[in-house]
């Protein structure tokens, strides 16, 4: 087994070097991963052991290139402790295993002796075997959902096995929780991962455009015709009217789809995959959506928590963004700066965070992102009712809690622009500065 190692550290760098080949392992060690493409373009290596936190080029970004010309190559990223959560991450860009620094080489020889075991066992050699490793041609949940949680463990736990059953799935969660993500996922993990996957979100369309995108018109192809033999995501599919309710219905009972009266009917063969951010039982009863579709499509229903559900997850989400939108500068982020973003509650979800990390890395001047860069209206204290602060015994306290939420409000509504946040309340500018630097104050006092 020919091994590759990357590391910007000379000493662990020998070190590792000299341990694997003592152990009968054909090593070379560089510093640099311009210097490893180079070597891996002119000889072929069996497994990869490269460092996250390098200078030269960021190691996401040097995964990816590897992955890409050398899809076959087992990579192993070693990492320090407070960046696990980016470790994770590069397995869904088709890394096999990450290892924590510090580490012993004895530690990274018991992996690749697990690796080499691995491949003994398959009929093929090393080359051929590594094709295992290439499913990534094939994405894996790495590649589309992030989390260590319980709730999302959960849904990684069960994708195999709705994905393989077949049957129409419904995901509910509020919006920006990744729905569309499952979506894909479970279609890539189905036996229908190399059929068409078409998707439309019924949202806020007029009902002449739902029933265009879905059933077609005259030259052109419906969405549900496309998806034929495939997997068709419908999101927010609760919004569709109640006449095209019944028609959509009609495609899925007959299991056959008429787009003009002058064409024959078209064999359907079609999985569903719908979400909803409402409760569609509590729909049909109300007769604002069919039973029977509510049954076609709720075969197996699937739940996506809301992020201030998972906090946990909020780290790894945020090192994920980072690495998307900062891939050459290697923009880090203090402690202290996480521990407020994950205190938010995140109503938007997922969503919102990418935006506020996006717009951070795109302020940003290439320092460490601290708590004092983060968005005035996401450090302001979120909304409290009156009767859960039984704490506020005074008039003053109460008048002093209640400018603060509406302080906070105004700044969400206005995205942190102070004039219009002003306005908003009917305040003069510079009261509102007044009132708004002192409620900071007492943020900065509390944390």
């Amino acid at each position: 087994m020919k091994i590759l190692v990357v590391d910007d550290e000379k000493i662990k760098r020998v070190t590792l070097r000299d341990d694997l080949r003592e152990s009968n392992y054909d090593t070379i060690a560089v510093d640099s991963p311009l210097i490893g493409l180079q070597l891996l373009q002119q000889e072929a290596f069996d497994v990869l052991v490269t460092d996250l936190r390098m200078p030269q080029m960021h190691g996401i970004d040097f995964l990816k290139r590897v992955k890409k010309d050398h899809p076959h190559i087992t990579v192993i990223v070693m990492t320090a402790y407070a960046s696990v959560e980016t470790a994770v991450e590069a397995l869904r860009f088709g890394a096999y295993n990450y290892i924590k620094k510090p580490f012993s080489s004895e530690e990274l020889i018991l992996m690749l002796e697990k690796l080499k075991a691995l491949r003994s066992k398959s009929p093929e050699n090393t080359q051929a075997s590594s094709k295992v490793d290439d499913t990534n041609q094939e994405p894996s949940l790495y590649q589309t959902l992030i989390g260590k949680s319980q709730q999302i463990q959960e849904i990684f736990n069960l994708i195999p096995k709705v994905a393989s059953a077949d049957s129409n799935i419904m995901i509910y969660g509020e919006e920006g929780t990744g729905k569309s993500l499952l979506g894909k996922t479970i279609h890539l993990k189905s036996s229908r991962q190399h059929q068409p996957y078409v998707s439309l979100n019924s949202y806020g369309l007029a009902a002449d455009t739902i029933e265009l995108e879905l059933f077609g018109e005259d030259s052109k192809q419906g969405k549900l015709h496309l998806a034929n033999n495939g997997t068709f995501f419908i999101a927010n599919v609760d919004s569709i009217p109640l006449d095209l309710q019944a028609k959509f219905l009609a495609v899925l009972e007959n299991r056959k789809l008429t787009e003009t009266q002058d064409t024959d009917a078209i064999e359907m063969d079609i999985r569903i995959i719908s979400t909803s951010r409402d409760n569609l039982k509590d729909k049909t009863k109300r007769g604002e959506f069919l039973e029977d579709l509510y049954y076609q499509l709720n075969v197996i229903p699937l739940f996506l928590p809301p992020l201030r559900e998972r906090k946990v997850d909020i780290p790894m989400l945020i090192n994920h963004f980072l690495d998307i939108y900062s891939p050459h500068q290697s923009i880090k982020i203090t402690p202290e700066a996480v521990n407020v973003l994950t205190d938010y509650p995140w109503s938007g979800n997922i969503s919102e965070l990418e935006n506020i990390i996006e717009r951070l890395v795109a302020v940003n001047s290439g320092q460490d992102i601290t708590p004092e860069d983060i968005p005035i209206e996401i450090k302001l204290p979120t909304s409290q009712k009156l009767d859960t602060t039984p704490s506020l015994t005074s008039f003053h306290e109460i008048i002093k809690s209640t400018e603060r939420e509406l302080i906070a409000w105004a700044m969400r509504k206005t995205k942190g622009n102070k004039t219009q946040a002003a306005r908003l309340l009917s305040m003069k500018p510079s009261t509102f500065r007044d009132a708004l630097a002192k409620h900071i104050n007492h943020i900065e006092w509390e944390e």
